[in-house]
């Protein structure tokens, strides 16, 4: 039996934050980061709190890529409070810490058999890139690799998407964050296990992102771009958390935690490379998707052709560099790395429902094209 599940509820728009002022809960855990915190976009959840007389605790210490020693910090901070909603409040970071922290949460109060509710737990994302808030999903680091984590107690009740929070983003952020959500998209529609209700969501993501990445990294001030871009977000990040991702995740995983490269940059780094590889095994899903953004092409072959030059034109005007020799990393460094990032790929969850099974020698053909850009 096959199953698309459709939580969280969405509240979106510029007055999505309204949302919050009718809350009757008492206490509140909010896991954000300290930038959140010194920029005073927290502020603008603190301050209906605070209106609405409800109790809250912020934990602040989440940093990019946390860790599962921040992980435990949150976990202590929680569990102390004992609140009875939780808010993951920023990037991706913060939310996948705050799923992490809560799942935890749940697991050691069921150990001790202590009598527990679970939080009402609230996604308020302030960048369009993770989908982090409408997935069962968290990625986590420990000893400089990344692990993902699957489970349905992790998936948020609410996510509330305010388009407000994206007028001040940096473009380098707004290219790393829109090439991975045009690689959840790709990566749900040509997953194994697809279906025509995440087929439906990835591809709507892939033409918002076909038409307006660009123009909202251009002018991130203009609302209806940023809005769209919100959108899109987490149209691919309800794709994928049904469909499942495929190896460009696996290997931006290990990549991403090795060298230190942000998950996005590295997804849109090797996007047409495993794209190319997947193509070798079904083409024509590929065809389908230069098909639903009207990419032309006098067959399967031209139209996956387009759409490969479409990605790496894209990522140039994003400013986003060809290959990770382009990137900076040390040649040497990343050929010794090869077999330690293949046995990461292997043990990836996402890896099982990528459209081919590469062997050995197909997996360290694919890593020096990504490396030299071939």
């Amino acid at each position: 039996m096959k199953e698309f599940c459709i939580k969280p509820i969405i509240k979106f728009g510029e007055s999505s934050l309204d949302f919050i002022r009718g809350l009757k809960n008492n206490k509140i855990f909010i896991v954000t980061d300290k930038v959140m915190v010194q920029l005073k976009l927290i502020d603008t959840i603190t301050n209906i709190l605070k209106e609405s007389g409800i109790d809250f605790l912020i934990f602040d210490e989440i940093e990019p890529n946390p860790t599962v020693n921040i992980i435990e910090k949150g976990l202590k901070k929680m569990f102390e409070f004992e609140p009875d909603t939780i808010i993951g409040f920023g990037g991706g970071s913060p939310i996948d810490a705050c799923k992490a922290i809560l799942y935890f949460d749940i697991k050691l109060k069921k150990e001790l058999e202590i009598t527990y509710k679970k939080p009402l737990f609230l996604a308020i994302p302030t960048t369009s890139g993770t989908g982090s808030e409408v997935t069962s999903y968290s990625v986590i680091s420990q000893n400089h690799k990344k692990i993902a984590l699957s489970n349905p107690q992790m998936l948020p009740d609410i996510a509330i998407l305010n388009p407000e929070y994206m007028k001040t983003l940096p473009k380098f952020i707004v290219a790393d964050t829109g090439v991975d959500v045009l690689t959840h998209a790709i990566e749900a529609y040509v997953s194994l296990n697809k279906n025509s209700f995440s087929d439906a969501c990835s591809i709507e993501a892939i033409s918002i992102i076909y038409k307006y990445l660009l123009e909202h990294y251009n002018d991130v001030k203009k609302l209806e771009p940023r809005e769209k871009i919100q959108e899109a977000s987490c149209l691919a990040g309800i794709a994928f958390n049904n469909s499942s991702l495929g190896i460009n995740h696996s290997i931006a995983h290990s990549i991403g935690g090795k060298f230190g490269i942000s998950h996005g940059r590295t997804n849109g780094i090797i996007l047409p490379y495993v794209m190319k590889k997947n193509m070798e095994f079904n083409s024509e899903i590929y065809s389908e998707i230069a098909n639903k953004i009207n990419l032309d092409g006098n067959n399967v072959k031209g139209k996956c052709l387009n759409l490969i030059i479409f990605i790496k034109d894209l990522r140039k005007n994003l400013k986003i560099e060809n290959s990770l020799k382009e990137f900076g990393i040390d040649e040497n460094e990343y050929i010794s790395f090869i077999p330690e990032l293949m046995k990461d790929i292997k043990q990836d969850i996402c890896t099982e429902f990528n459209p081919k099974k590469l062997n050995d020698e197909e997996y360290i053909e694919l890593l020096l094209n990504i490396y030299y850009g071939i």
